[in-house]
């Protein structure tokens, strides 16, 4: 009998079982930004480790269980992988199967350089950051430090978005130590530019409440520069309520700016 997969696979088992696309290409980086592991050497040294599919291995149940297998290895390259039928539990359009498909998972150590560089990439896009780009002083190291210390709080994360191997937005939860708000947690979401639009921002949010809801996180809090009218939008359609406005609480290029804060029971 085939033993049960492998915790570190079961991220890119969820990726598959929403994926669409009839035939999917995805580099290893991207396999293990799916996965938030490292891949083992016989991944990138054996072709074979792909292609079995009889126990005690399970890690392929990851893309079987979803329909797929693969058809081509480029070793520490690439794999390419093929659905052998169409699903058949909704009716998927052409444009449905052209369609990314991504999962939300908690960060984990080896994601620390990954998520520096994606906040980079968001000081480059976008002014509705809380810090300038030149006072972003986290280091691999310290990330890694915090990740260990939040795992012993237990309510405070970073949950990641990841579109078809890339890291496309995130939510920080941060739950407060004190005994008596422990059941009050900030939020900061932000989702890259290019993937904006595609509904990432509110499945963050889901996933943000289902997570805080598992640790009786009761009240979330947010704040909003006042010029994000999309940050807004979307935080006001899901629920929160908007308690009270800080004026000129920003000084961004000599203009000063209002911020909003806003909450939701759960």
């Amino acid at each position: 009998m085939t033993k049960k997969m492998e915790k570190k696979y079961i991220p890119l088992a969820n990726y598959f079982d929403v994926a669409l696309q009839q035939e999917i290409t995805l580099s290893f980086s991207e396999l293990e930004n799916i996965m938030g592991q490292a891949l083992p050497n016989a991944a990138y040294l054996n072709r074979s480790w792909w292609k079995k599919t009889k126990p005690p291995l399970s890690h392929y149940l990851s893309w079987t269980n979803a329909g797929y297998y693969v058809i081509d290895i480029k070793l520490g390259t690439s794999v390419t992988f093929s659905r052998t039928q169409i699903k058949t539990t909704s009716n998927i359009s052409k444009n449905d199967e052209n369609q990314s498909a991504y999962i939300i998972r908690a960060i984990e150590a080896s994601d620390a350089r990954s998520f520096i560089h994606l906040q980079e990439d968001m000081f480059q896009q976008t002014d509705f950051m809380y810090n300038m780009k030149d006072e972003l002083d986290l280091t691999v190291q310290q990330l890694r430090k915090d990740l260990v210390y939040w795992k012993q709080l237990k309510n405070r994360t970073i949950l990641l978005c990841i579109l078809n191997g890339i890291f496309a937005g995130y939510a920080v939860i941060h739950g407060y130590k004190h005994s008596k708000a422990k059941h009050v947690a900030s939020v900061h979401l932000a989702v890259k530019e290019e993937h904006q639009r595609q509904g990432i921002g509110s499945e963050l949010m889901k996933a943000v409440e289902r997570w805080s809801k598992q640790r009786d996180i009761t009240r979330l809090e947010v704040s909003v520069m006042e010029h994000n009218e999309s940050a807004l939008n979307l935080f006001k359609k899901i629920g929160f309520q908007q308690e009270g406005i800080r004026q000129n609480a920003i000084k961004l290029n000599d203009t000063y700016i209002n911020e909003h804060s806003l909450s939701k029971i759960l």
